[in-house]
């Protein structure tokens, strides 16, 4: 199919138009959550203000933060307590409204309710997520091999982007990030994938292990369409090219928090970042503050700031000023690639839990892997920053292991070692101390590798 959107209407409207929209939407959206719902209603209050009282973009930016992870979590305890329902104060309609129950996976602490619907919203949800697809390359017939988690969370079979994908014709095979990639390749070829979703490193392991388990490079399946997402990667070069490499395809990072903030990456060579795709159902990356003040942050090309959430046009679960913990780059200039939305692109830069601070200055773990990236192949890319003390505070200098690439010779590695230290002093502003260790010897993860070793914990 040519169409170049999933959605024209939406999609190619003004940036006036989008802006008119999108803030009778708001409107809506702050009266309904305060006339509905107690976690809402205490929350202006306490500020001495009510939602006809935001009459400007000015007025909302001026709102604090209404919900971290933290009062989220808290709203859902007390519903349990008030209702026996777990999916929070912060609910518009009664709990049997809920038809779609799912959770998060849990890996920072305990999974929260975000992914779950009513009816109406699961509709809006695919419309959301099916832009995404779209115009991260998948078409009508494509077959999508699903290696996200499956087990305890949103990623369970027959579950929320399938119905994504089936709304554009798009076959889902699900398999789960849990059967490892033994198994994802064995079902691969039986089912003739031509699309990919999983993270960076799930993508790594099947193109080591399809060798030993099919007989054949990775490449040789067919699988040319990558929707990576869930680690940093696409904004390293090397890393980048590796991967499309070896699979012979491209590859689209992708975003849907809570099926909103919706972005995808598009077919310009060189990463442009994500392109809003809905901004007409959310407000995210023109909502940025500063991660630690948690003051605004003026929005203009290469601002980057914590991005702040608010849903429009939803029924159920209602996000109003919520600090997501994402750190992005705002860029509002065109992009080489011509996609019309009216939205802005943006780029992760990391989260607020693993931002460091050395000596005052702020670094993310994301910055210091794109230099190690840049010495690829003398590099694997595989690193650890190495946490002694409690962060985000740390004693200079940043320790840091990273494994040198095969070949590299005794005799060369005290050279190495001091070009890498001299390129990340130059450019993340920090002191580092660098340890150079074998090929392979640093752990990898099927899903998400972490970047830390944090040896404080014991």
């Amino acid at each position: 199919m040519s169409q170049k959107v999933w959605n024209e209407k939406a999609e190619t409207m003004s940036r006036e138009e989008l802006e008119r929209v999108r803030f009778e939407k708001l409107k809506r959206q702050l009266k309904r959550s305060y006339q509905k719902s107690l976690f809402y209603r205490k929350k202006f209050n306490e500020i001495g203000a009510k939602p006809d009282d935001i009459k400007t973009w000015v007025d909302f930016r001026r709102l604090p933060i209404f919900m971290t992870k933290h009062d989220e979590r808290g709203s859902e305890a007390e519903s349990r307590e008030r209702t026996g329902y777990s999916f929070g104060m912060h609910c518009l309609v009664p709990p049997e409204k809920m038809m779609i129950v799912r959770t998060t996976s849990g890996t920072t602490g305990t999974p929260t309710f975000g992914y779950s619907y009513t009816k109406r919203d699961y509709e809006r949800f695919k419309e959301c997520v099916a832009r995404v697809y779209w115009l991260a390359s998948l078409r009508p017939g494509d077959r999508v091999l699903n290696c996200f988690p499956a087990l305890g969370g949103i990623h369970s079979s027959g579950g929320l982007w399938s119905g994504a994908l089936l709304r554009i014709g798009v076959v889902p095979l699900e398999v789960g990030a849990e059967a490892g990639p033994e198994r994802a390749l064995q079902f691969a070829m039986l089912t003739k994938p031509t699309a990919l979703f999983g993270s960076p490193s799930f993508a790594q392991s099947l193109i080591e292990a399809s060798p030993k388990v099919t007989g054949k490079e990775i490449k040789d399946l067919g699988i040319t369409k990558l929707l990576l997402s869930g680690e940093p990667g696409i904004e390293m070069p090397a890393i980048r090219r590796r991967i499309e490499e070896d699979f012979g395809g491209q590859w689209h990072v992708w975003w849907a928090l809570y099926g909103e903030a919706c972005g995808a990456s598009c077919h310009a060579e060189e990463y442009q970042g994500m392109h809003e795709v809905a901004p007409e159902l959310s407000i995210h990356a023109e909502d940025i503050v500063d991660p630690v003040t948690k003051e605004p942050v003026k929005v203009e090309e290469g601002a980057i700031g914590e991005t702040v959430l608010t849903v429009l046009d939803r029924e159920g679960l209602s996000f109003i000023k919520y600090a997501t913990g994402d750190v992005i780059q705002l860029f509002t200039k065109p992009c080489p690639c011509g996609y019309p939305g009216p939205g802005y692109r943006f780029k992760m830069v990391g989260r607020v839990e693993d931002m460091l601070i050395v000596e005052g200055t702020r670094v993310f773990p994301i910055s210091v892997r794109q230099v190690i990236s840049s010495f690829s192949p003398r590099l694997t890319g595989a690193m650890r920053i190495i946490l002694s003390e409690k962060p985000p505070e740390i004693t200079p200098p940043l320790g840091i292991k990273v494994e040198h690439g095969s070949g590299i010779e005794e005799k060369d590695l005290t050279d190495l070692k001091r070009e890498v230290e001299a390129k990340i002093q130059k450019i993340c502003g920090i002191v580092p101390e660098v340890e150079l260790v074998p090929p392979e010897s640093l752990s990898r993860s099927i899903w998400k590798t972490s970047m830390f070793e944090r040896k404080y914990e014991g």
